[in-house]
């Protein structure tokens, strides 16, 4: 509602373009697009409303979430509005999104590249997997192709920020979820906050416990042996999953804020394998094999962070301080059965650790400017141990096999500032350009062989961002950047991991960094009823990382190295046509070109070749109360390093209904509705020829309910429009 001066306020939005839409009695509605930034509202005129011959009941401007928003920095997904949330994994939002791709073992690649970092609520996590975090106390998920030189610069895929949910009104409120998958599968959660005058707190608690089964088959056959060899292996997935949440913040004044959070996730992985197979050997003789597998992974992790936010003039001159620690305490402990026979076994563990101060301040100078700058002083160390053991059958005793044994500890520290500054040129144009430097001492330390590994890097990363908005609804952006992976020490470390009686896993202690060079352009297109985005980049990546697999003269080994050059240039599409208040379609793709040259000793590593992710997706709303979604999601084959990833591709459906003015929801999904999700990878060269396909229970039948506790606040007042139509909808960011 609008005062007396015709003036009106709306409170928690971020920066973005909106259409706001305004009602008067007597008055024909008006659309009218406002552009929100950091440091000012823009209207490019004022609002005028018509005459009307037909009378409204009331003066109306409301508002409505959508689930995407993307810009040339980053993608932003509201997980509320995602069908795939029901699940409780991450993962499941992740993969409707055209630019990512997920592999069996839960592993996300954007644009094709796995070397993304991992974030949570801005700051890095010892949280092994995305699988561990639940997606019911997830607000929205960032996928940041294009950070500024705020962020770090780690991370040559981009980055992934999993935003968690926040105290925004006064007094209690809260939310109960519970989903059931059929079968075995089952996740819920509670999450409440309370606030009063200066002071607010949250407590949220998420468990999700899943069994699954995997069906895998392995086909291979070593050349200079004259082998061939099937497996079957069927496994049994067990991951009980609990996170606890504690938040408490004070806000004395409007100048001062004090924050505490505390998170802890305790994350379990039971897997049982039964490997079946059988070898022909040169002698044209058939050996068969039978083996059995029980590993068990036990982790314990607890993030916290302490923040102080000094506000002089909100959004104009601010500094701010964060202190982070988390720590993770792992066990991974492995019985091994062949033939029936207990005869091997592992126990494994590690402590890794994160500390992290940073400070960052903001001030607007000139009239339109803007300066940020900041320093950061990051630490993670992990003490790691492997052991392997097999039994002597004639004492029956265990002894430790030493190739396959290792201790180590590492130790990293990464020293960071940058600066940056923003400006409008002209009405139209606006610009922000930065750079940030990073110094990192590194040390790998192998216990048992008294060997250590170090490296010394800096880097400057330097970003540019220009921005023209052609008009009201249409924009262009062109933006550089530059970033890096480091190698984790896991790819660093030449202790050996025994996946199977032939194949072997181990690090390489002469890897580099990658670094890549990124240009990218973006055009946005905002109607009422259609918005486009597409963006344009191309990308360079010197001394990439990639897996490569090495024949020895008895053993399949699995490593890593670096390329020479990597060069990928592609386009992402995104866009949303509204045909009437009730259907609505979004298609999206992601395309690209790469082109990888280099060689591992005797290993070539040159590819070339195009690959595409694309997805679809209808909505319809019937009625204000009701939202029905179907997806269809396709990733294209693609060629890597030795590896070519076949076609992956499925449909999922959900509906979803509100009851008792919105504070109950019932919903029902269906993921991969047809049940052709499944994994396959090739590869055919002069040593060996391999094939292994992988198969997952996918299809999966989902039952949610979600109870609403003092989040929903009626008007007093009646409206005829549907929600569909509701009047502010936030366009990007």
């Amino acid at each position: 509602m609008t005062n007396f001066k015709g003036e009106f306020s709306i409170k928690g939005l971020n920066a973005g373009k909106y259409i706001v839409k305004s009602n008067f009695i007597g008055y024909k509605p008006k659309s009218t697009i406002v552009e929100i930034s950091n440091t000012s509202v823009h209207l490019a005129e004022p609002i005028v409303l018509g005459v009307s011959s037909i009378f409204l009941n009331e003066v109306q401007i409301t508002g409505s979430k959508i689930e995407k928003q993307v810009t040339i920095e980053k993608t932003n997904i509201d997980v509320s509005q995602n069908i795939s949330a029901v699940s409780g994994s991450i993962t499941d939002v992740l993969k409707s999104q055209s630019p990512i791709s997920i592999d069996a073992e839960n592993n996300v690649y954007l644009r094709g590249n796995s070397n993304i970092l991992i974030l949570l609520d801005g700051r890095p996590t010892t949280v092994p997997s995305l699988v561990a975090l639940p997606s019911s106390n997830v607000d929205n998920i960032e996928i940041i192709t294009n950070p500024d030189a705020k962020y770090d610069a780690e991370g040559t895929g981009g980055i992934i920020n999993i935003v968690t949910k926040k105290q925004s009104v006064s007094g209690l409120n809260g939310t109960l979820t519970l989903n059931y998958g059929i079968n075995n599968r089952l996740n819920g959660g509670v999450g409440l906050n309370y606030s009063k005058k200066i002071w607010a707190i949250g407590f949220n608690y998420n468990g999700r416990s899943e069994k699954s089964d995997v069906k895998s088959f392995l086909s291979r056959d070593l050349y200079s042996q004259n082998t061939h060899t099937e497996q079957d292996v069927n496994s049994s997935l067990s991951n009980p999953t609990h996170s606890f949440g504690l938040s408490l913040s004070a806000k004395p004044n409007n100048k001062n804020l004090i924050s505490l959070n505390l998170k802890s996730v305790i994350y379990d992985n039971l897997n049982t394998q039964n490997i079946a197979g059988n070898q022909i050997n040169s002698d044209l003789s058939q050996t068969f094999f039978n083996r059995t597998n029980e590993v068990t992974w036990k982790r314990r992790n607890i993030d916290g962070t302490l923040s102080y936010k000094k506000i002089f003039e909100k959004n104009k001159h601010e500094i701010s301080f964060d202190a982070m620690y988390s720590l993770t305490k792992g066990a991974r402990t492995g019985d091994y059965r062949i033939e029936g026979v207990y005869l091997q076994k592992s126990d494994a563990g590690g402590r890794p650790q994160n500390i992290t101060f940073q400070t960052d301040y903001l001030k607007q100078i000139f009239r339109t400017g803007r300066i940020e700058t900041g320093l950061k002083a990051f630490s993670r160390w992990n003490s790691f141990y492997s052991h392997f053991f097999d039994k002597d059958i004639a004492t029956d005793r265990w002894l430790i096999n030493s190739t396959y044994s290792n201790d180590l500890e590492y130790k990293e520290y990464i020293y960071s500032t940058y600066l940056m500054y923003s400006d409008s040129l002209t009405k139209k144009i606006f610009y922000k350009i930065g750079a940030r430097v990073e110094y990192n001492t590194a040390e790998l330390i192998q216990k048992s062989t008294q060997q250590n590994i170090n490296a010394e890097y800096f880097f400057p990363f330097p970003f540019l961002l220009i921005k023209y908005s052609i008009n009201q609804a249409q924009s262009l952006s062109v933006s550089l950047t530059r970033r890096v992976t480091r190698p984790a020490y896991p790819q660093i470390n030449p202790y050996i991991v025994v996946i199977d009686q032939i194949t072997y896993e181990t690090g390489n202690k002469q890897l580099k960094p990658e670094i890549v060079d990124k240009l990218e352009l973006n055009h946005s297109l905002m109607k009422d009823k259609f918005q486009l985005r597409s963006n344009l980049f191309y990308g360079i990546t010197n001394d990439f990382i990639t897996q490569i697999s090495v024949l020895t003269a008895d053993k399949l080994m699995v490593t890593y190295a670096n390329g020479n050059k990597q060069i990928k240039t592609g386009v992402d599409v995104d866009a949303t046509y509204k045909f009437n208040p009730v259907f609505s379609i979004n298609p999206a793709f992601s395309l690209f070109y790469s082109k990888s040259n280099g060689a591992y000793n005797n290993t070539d590593l040159s590819t070339s070749g195009a690959a595409w992710t694309g997805n679809l997706k209808f909505t319809v709303k019937p009625d204000k109360r009701t939202d029905i979604q179907l997806l269809f999601n396709y990733n294209s084959p693609i060629d890597l390093p030795q590896f070519r990833l076949n076609e992956i591709y499925y449909a999922d459906f959900a509906v979803k209904r509100n009851f008792l003015k919105n504070k109950v929801a019932l919903s029902f999904t269906v993921t991969d509705v047809f049940n052709t999700r499944q994994w396959i990878i090739n590869t055919e060269n002069s040593a060996y020829k391999l094939y292994n396909k992988s198969k997952n229970d996918t299809r999966i039948f989902w039952f949610g309910l979600t109870f609403n506790i003092n989040s929903y606040k009626p008007t007093n007042g009646k409206s005829n429009e549907l929600e569909s139509e509701n009047s502010v909808i936030k366009l990007g960011q």
